[in-house]
């Protein structure tokens, strides 16, 4: 009976490949609540490597013959690998770094730094639309850092007012 409702070998019904759809979008659901909500929040390169690999293996899992325990197992392993290493990046700055990278000093005190924004392929037109984003100006002189953020965001710390505290 099971194998009437999800099928096996390479000729799927679309009942089945529905079926099977059904069970993937459940077990995805628990997969995605294992990685943790950061696996889906933070979106940087670390993070965007689990969505890119249970989205492609979790689909053979729908419409192809492959084995359905051993695309599970695959999922399960890359889910918990993401966990351990996010586990081992909030114990160690070294790790993280290697696995997240780390922020580039694109301007300091209203100047920006050419070899730092080059090495980041970005471009003068980014930094200023970074600017307007993050900081809320497009003057240069009221800023006095800008980075580019692990998650390819640019973050600006705007110069103190005088007179604040």
């Amino acid at each position: 009976m099971l194998n009437d409702l999800i099928g096996s070998g390479p000729e799927l019904t679309v009942l089945q490949m529905g079926t099977r759809a059904f069970f993937i979008f459940i077990i995805a659901l628990i997969l995605i609540r294992l990685a943790g909500i950061r696996a889906f929040g933070m979106k940087s390169a670390f993070d965007n490597i689990i969505i890119l690999l249970l989205g492609a293996i979790l689909s053979r899992a729908v419409y192809s013959s492959d084995s359905v325990p051993g695309i599970l197992l695959a999922c399960l392993v890359i889910v918990l690998m993401h966990r351990v290493f996010a586990i081992l990046c909030v114990y160690s700055d070294w790790f993280g770094k290697l696995v997240k990278g780390d922020r580039t000093l694109l301007l300091r005190n209203g100047k920006s730094i050419p070899e730092n924004m080059r090495s980041s392929l970005i471009s003068h037109k980014d930094l200023d639309e970074g600017l307007r984003m993050a900081g809320h100006t497009e003057q240069h002189h009221n800023i006095e850092a800008a980075y580019l953020e692990r998650n390819g965001h640019i973050s600006v710390i705007r110069k103190a007012s005088p007179g604040a505290d």
